[in-house]
C-alpha cells in the first residue's frame, strides 16, 4: 500500500496553530525560501524530498508573512429569525506576531541571511546645543 504524498502546504499550515494560511500566499512563500535556499520549492512538493534548508527556511517565511498580517481577521455573520452564525473576528496581538517575526529571525541567523524587521535605534547625546530646529516659525 502506498504510502500518501505529505505536501509541503500541508507541512506549512500544520506548522501554526489557529491561524488560517491563505492559499495564494503559499506559492510566494515557496518562491522566497527557494531563492534563498539555493535550490527551487515545488507547489505540492513532498517533504520528504526536501533538505532541511528549504523546510526552515519555509517555515521562517510562513511566519513572516503571519507577522505581517492584519491583527484582526474579518468577522462574518448570519442571520436567520432565531438562527445565528459568526466566523472570524480573531485577533492576534503584537507581541504574538512579534515572536513568530523572532522565530522567523532565528532561523535566518541560522543560514547567515540578514534578518527581517530589525531595526535598531540609537540614541546619541551631544548635549543640549547640538539640538537642530526643523521646522515652523521660529521665535526669540
Amino acid at each position: 500500500m502506498p504510502m500518501e504524498t505529505f505536501t509541503i502546504e500541508q507541512y506549512l499550515k500544520g506548522k501554526v496553530r489557529n491561524v488560517k494560511v491563505t492559499d495564494d500566499a503559499l506559492p510566494t512563500i515557496l518562491v522566497d525560501a527557494g531563492k534563498k535556499a539555493g535550490k527551487p520549492i515545488k507547489a505540492g512538493a513532498d517533504v520528504s524530498t526536501l533538505t532541511e534548508k528549504q523546510l526552515d527556511l519555509a517555515t521562517a517565511y510562513l511566519y513572516v508573512w503571519i507577522a505581517g498580517s492584519p491583527t484582526m481577521s474579518e468577522k462574518v455573520s448570519d442571520k436567520d429569525g432565531d438562527w445565528s452564525h459568526s466566523e472570524g473576528g480573531e485577533q492576534m496581538s503584537a507581541n504574538v506576531l512579534n515572536r513568530f517575526l523572532r522565530m522567523a529571525n532565528d532561523i535566518f541567523e541560522k543560514y547567515e541571511i540578514p534578518k527581517v524587521g530589525s531595526n535598531s535605534w540609537d540614541m546619541v547625546g551631544n548635549g543640549f546645543h547640538n539640538i537642530r530646529y526643523s521646522g515652523g516659525v521660529r521665535r526669540r
